[in-house]
């Protein structure tokens, strides 16, 4: 009885392990495969649409796609910012631009969205990149209310709804259409002193992988990377932390390959090691330890 009980452990360790490197080969492959021509893919003169576009993430974003020539949308709320930044990417580019002014705190105006709409309707918007977003590092108890309201509006109502105005467009086009709605790990797991932020990335995540499921002809990602080294994060150089530029290519890299990724190879082995190897209790005790350091260091 006992030898048949150690042969099952035995049994099941070994598929356990074949298990990992089933999934560490795949991870492999997948960081293996050239970065896409975007143009060829969702269309010649197709415009992406890019909220948030002038700092971090979204700068990045601008950054890549236009080295292919991509036209660039940016929904913005600094116009002298945008055009600081469409006369850089210009003088290496043959890009398009627009710009559209919307401040998102007041997103949740009730034309807001139409608004927006208005001004872009005409383009051939093959991309959308929902990067808009703000964060909080305080004690739940310790945010004010306006804070809380402000981060769970602006972190969701632009990927729903910029999401919902702009399907219609992205349906009627001949060429795919893509949607990349900035995630984090945040929205994997749970984080103290993020913890209303936190909530929203898993929004913004479930809300990309049920859209993915339902809707055909349309490339949906959501990007979970984890510490970038933008104003959202004061630049700080966290352990894992990456730059913005890397990000955005990890992202795009992805792009049509999968629904969910941490994007850049270095924040997929992190996600690797988070979600299969590394037990819960230990990854929250680390988190925990490194998000108090970072609390403290910042009151």
């Amino acid at each position: 009885m006992i030898d048949y009980l150690f042969l099952i452990i035995e049994l099941y360790g070994l598929r356990m392990v074949l298990y990992w490197v089933f999934l560490l080969l795949g991870e492999i492959y997948k960081c293996l495969q050239p970065f896409p021509d975007i143009k060829k893919k969702y269309g010649q003169d197709c415009w992406a649409v890019i909220t948030g576009a002038t700092d971090g993430i979204g700068k990045a974003y601008c950054q890549e796609l236009v080295k292919q020539n991509v036209n660039v949308c940016m929904i913005i709320r600094n116009k002298e910012k945008g055009e600081k930044l469409i006369q850089e990417l210009s003088a290496k580019s043959s890009s398009k631009f627009r710009i559209v002014i919307a401040d998102f705190i007041r997103c949740s105006d009730v034309d807001f969205f139409d608004k927006i709409y208005e001004q872009i309707k005409d383009l051939d918007i093959g991309i959308l990149i929902n990067n808009v977003g703000v964060s909080m590092k305080n004690p739940f108890e310790r945010q004010s209310e306006v804070d809380i309201r402000q981060m769970l509006t602006i972190n969701i109502f632009p990927v729903v709804f910029l999401t919902k105005k702009i399907l219609p467009i992205m349906k009627s086009r001949k060429s795919r259409s893509a949607i990349i709605n900035l995630s984090s790990i945040a929205g994997r797991l749970p984080l103290p002193y993020h913890q209303t932020y936190s909530a929203t990335k898993a929004f913004d995540d479930h809300f990309s992988q049920s859209l993915a499921i339902e809707v055909e002809g349309i490339d949906i990602l959501s990007h979970r990377p984890f510490f970038v080294t933008t104003p959202l994060t004061n630049y700080e150089k966290e352990a894992g932390a990456i730059t913005p530029e890397q990000c955005a290519r990890g992202g795009l890299q992805r792009l049509g390959l999968e629904v969910t990724s941490h994007g850049y190879w270095y924040h997929r082995v992190m996600g690797f090691l988070l979600t299969y190897i590394i037990p819960q209790f230990v990854r929250t005790r680390q988190l925990k330890q490194i998000l108090i350091k970072r609390a403290k260091k910042n009151q």
